[in-house]
């Protein structure tokens, strides 16, 4: 039998959802950190954020690359990541310790 508060809890969750991205977006046209597919590959993930915008470190995990707008791009680079299949552009603190592209383990991948 189904608790008669279920579908109002996931009314409630269902509505936090939407307020936690908004609060999680990037603040003004900086880096931004760009979540891919999870199971993109780490060069596949680095090599759509490079097509969008300069990278400059990879997140907790491989699918979370971070990225800085180009002096010369002239999209704005939360869409630009969008159009490279992103799912998320979030804050870069949010996106976790961060190592360099290069990473001898992301190279590996």
């Amino acid at each position: 039998m189904a608790q008669p508060w279920l579908p109002a809890a996931g009314l409630c969750l269902a509505s936090l959802l939407p307020a936690l991205a908004f609060g999680a977006a990037p603040r003004g046209d900086g880096p931004a950190a760009a979540v891919f597919p999870p199971w993109w590959s780490a060069p596949r993930a680095i090599a759509a954020a490079d097509a969008a915008g300069a990278v400059s470190g990879v997140g907790a995990y491989p699918f979370i690359v971070i990225a800085s707008p180009r002096p010369d791009q002239d999209a704005p680079l939360a869409r630009a990541l969008r159009v490279q299949g992103a799912w998320f552009i979030l804050d870069p603190g949010l996106a976790g310790p961060c190592t360099p592209p290069n990473a001898p383990d992301i190279a590996a991948s």
